[in-house]
């Protein structure tokens, strides 16, 4: 039987500012969910606006489970002039051949070095080798002016971390966009942050309490 996306678990903390999309919920207890989540974002706003967030959210949640993704997030933030910055954040699954960790992130971070505007980085995480990635990329959305059909390009920037899983045979991929290139620099690091926090397991193992790590083990990742 192939292996799914479904045979692992990840487990991540996002910081304050980020709100969980409710993936992978029984349909009896979605709606209340999605809802949950649009009184979160709009804790002042109208009915008006928490009812079309609640559509929205409901509609994105749906397709993202349907596509397997493992883990998905909005982050809603104010700039320092008052402007709003968005960013979408997105947690995959994604089969390699199941080769040691440092096998597979080499390998990652040389594909991915010879792709044109895209910045690579080797990084270590405390679950193992990572590759950090930076690059942009076109959205394109249809609209209609006097009958003739247009497609605007919308430009956004996209951080990722390729991580590859203990479990061996996958790639966890987290990615983070967001259409405020000034932010970026701060995304980056709430990206890193996260993968900070990413465990892995076997799905059948996703019950049991994470082991307390050994006093040199906290050393090393908290120096």
């Amino acid at each position: 039987m192939a292996l799914s996306p479904q045979s692992v678990s990840i487990t991540v903390d996002t910081p304050e500012g980020f709100h969980d999309l409710p993936l992978h919920l029984p349909a009896d207890i979605l709606d209340a969910a999605v809802w949950e989540l649009a009184e979160t974002i709009w804790p002042g706003g109208t009915e008006f606006q928490r009812e079309t967030t609640a559509i929205v959210y409901s509609d994105l949640t749906t397709a993202l489970t349907a596509d397997d993704v493992l883990h998905a997030a909005v982050a809603l933030y104010e700039t320092e002039d008052g402007a709003a910055s968005t960013a979408h954040l997105l947690v995959r699954a994604q089969a390699v051949e199941p080769e040691a960790p440092e096998v597979v992130a080499a390998s990652f971070q040389e594909t991915l070095s010879f792709e044109e505007h895209r910045n690579v980085a080797r990084v270590d995480l405390p679950c193992g080798p990572a590759v950090l990635s930076l690059h942009a990329t076109l959205s394109l959305h249809a609209t209609e002016t006097e009958g003739e059909a247009v497609l605007p390009a919308l430009e956004f920037a996209q951080v990722e971390l390729y991580v590859p899983a203990p479990v061996r045979g996958w790639l966890i991929v987290l990615a983070l966009a967001t259409p405020c290139f000034a932010d970026l620099p701060r995304y980056t690091g709430i990206l890193r942050q996260i993968g900070e926090s990413l465990v892995v397991r076997p799905a059948e193992q996703a019950d049991e309490p994470p082991k307390t790590p050994a006093a040199g083990d906290v050393r090393a990742v908290f120096g």
